[in-house]
């Protein structure tokens, strides 16, 4: 059942976008944020429909459990708005995490990002979303959505 993100959730998730990826507040001024079971959150139109009863808000944006967990389709639709713990991959590291592996960077590659759930981009397109710990990229792609990709 989905339901109106109540404030603080919605207030949370807003502090989160904006202190861990820079991604102002002011971006989601005409959306609403919608929760649903097992923490899932969503951001859709400030109206919804009533019938047919909609089964989702919009797109899944995060999971809030201990922590806050991006998606990678949030990532993908406003990750051009990030201003900090993205990282650029170049081309043969972008068509290994595509294909679903976990990437081990150099200190340069990783610049100044911090520890935590980060964007991964190739070139200036937003990718999806990586765990990273020290120079390790843990890969956050959901399997349906990894591709096995010859050629970028």
């Amino acid at each position: 059942m989905i339901i109106k993100c109540s404030p603080q959730d919605q207030e949370k998730i807003l502090i989160y976008f904006e202190e861990r990826f820079g991604i102002q507040r002011q971006l989601f001024e005409d959306f609403r944020f919608y929760s649903a079971s097992k923490g899932r959150i969503y951001i859709g139109p400030k109206n919804l429909i009533e019938k047919p009863k909609p089964v989702t808000g919009g797109i899944l944006i995060a999971r809030i459990s201990r922590d806050i967990k991006p998606t990678t389709i949030f990532l993908q639709f406003f990750g051009k708005n990030a201003t900090k713990n993205k990282i650029r991959l170049n081309k043969e590291h972008t068509i290994r995490f595509i294909q679903g592996e976990n990437l081990d960077l150099t200190k340069n590659e990783v610049q100044d990002a911090l520890n935590g759930y980060v964007l991964i981009t190739y070139l200036d397109f937003p990718v999806g979303c990586g765990l990273l710990k020290g120079h390790h990229i843990r890969n956050m792609i959901p399997r349906p959505k990894l591709l096995d990709l010859e050629f970028l």
